[in-house]
């Protein structure tokens, strides 16, 4: 792996919550997710309602997309892969938290719930190293300037 998909991972491995894309019927749903991420098996899991229009949803277009933002310290991704649903109970105990408790009860093995795994085939990510205030310094020299502002990094992967 390059340095620039290790900075990728650990983007991922900061967020708590993720937007979640799916077709429905020719339309795009996006839903919020608490990602699971897998860095070293490099897949994000997602549990999720056994029944849900998610699972419906990725039966018959498996094609998805993920977008990650933490505002505070300006940094983004979006993920396009696909996606997989399995109901495999063990893997379901090792992810059990307090979002999957919240939805789910804090028992794994009674919960009517899937995983979602999604294997990414492209990604992109923005990073700042300048934060809030000092993006908006670039944004307003670049606004009264002839210069592009210098928000950071900004890398397209295949994975």
């Amino acid at each position: 792996m390059t340095d620039k998909h290790d900075r990728f991972w650990e983007i991922l491995d900061d967020m708590r919550v993720c937007m979640i894309t799916t077709e429905d019927d020719g339309l795009l749903r996006s839903r919020p997710m608490a990602p699971h991420i897998d860095k070293d098996a490099r897949t994000i899991s997602f549990i999720t309602d056994r029944d849900s229009a998610k699972v419906h949803e990725l039966r018959s277009d498996r094609e998805l997309n993920l977008s990650f933002a933490d505002n505070k310290d300006m940094v983004f991704a979006s993920v396009s892969g696909k996606g997989f649903v399995n109901y495999d109970k063990e893997k379901l105990r090792e992810m059990w938290g307090p979002y999957a408790e919240a939805f789910f009860g804090d028992d794994p093995d009674k919960a009517d719930a899937a995983i979602i795994t999604v294997q990414p085939s492209q990604a992109e990510y923005w990073d700042s190293d300048k934060g809030k205030i000092a993006s908006a310094i670039e944004l307003t020299k670049s606004y009264f300037g002839d210069e592009k502002p210098d928000l950071g990094e900004n890398k397209k992967l295949n994975l």
